[in-house]
């Protein structure tokens, strides 16, 4: 496994959760100008047996909502026609992702429990369109998030909904 040193935004990484199962977790954005450096992801809802691909990736979903209607980050006509191909149920509004904000000194402490297993070319501002966000800096919230109270804290608790991912990667 190669020591992950970097994260950009679109890069797709897996890990087994404790539940001896593959989750994946997708970077929507990336804070490195000035320290504190931080990370925001969108939980994906991978939950595989095998480590997954970047193809296997593209047929699961993300957790977020469609909820705003005039956003200050808008996409462009084609993101949106795309978005709303796949998602007709959102339009007029646009689409965003519940955020997992992940600090940098922290994920390198759990960095070698993550593994990259590719870059997707995915629309900007995903998260800043989404309304909600969890700290996942910790590994045990991390993992315990994706296999206790996942669906629970993010569907019940926070409205969140799944779209799929291949919605939101340009073409």
């Amino acid at each position: 496994m190669t020591t992950i040193k970097e994260i950009n935004k679109g890069d797709v990484f897996t890990f087994k959760g404790s539940d001896n199962r593959y989750k994946a977790i997708l970077c929507t954005s990336c804070y490195t100008d000035k320290s504190p450096n931080n990370f925001i992801f969108a939980a994906l809802t991978s939950d595989s047996e095998v480590r997954p691909k970047l193809d296997n990736i593209l047929e699961t979903s993300f957790y977020g909502v469609g909820n705003i209607k005039d956003d200050y980050f808008k996409y462009s006509e084609a993101e949106r026609a795309k978005i709303w191909r796949i998602h007709p149920e959102i339009k007029p509004y646009s689409l965003g992702s519940c955020g997992l904000i992940i600090w940098r000194k922290d994920f390198m402490k759990f960095r070698d429990k993550m593994e990259l297993i590719g870059n997707l070319d995915i629309v900007d501002n995903l998260d800043k369109n989404g309304s909600n966000g969890v700290n996942a800096s910790d590994w045990n919230v991390l993992n315990e998030l994706f296999t206790d109270s996942y669906k629970r804290i993010l569907e019940e608790e926070r409205g969140q909904k799944t779209f799929k991912v291949k919605s939101i990667v340009r073409d």
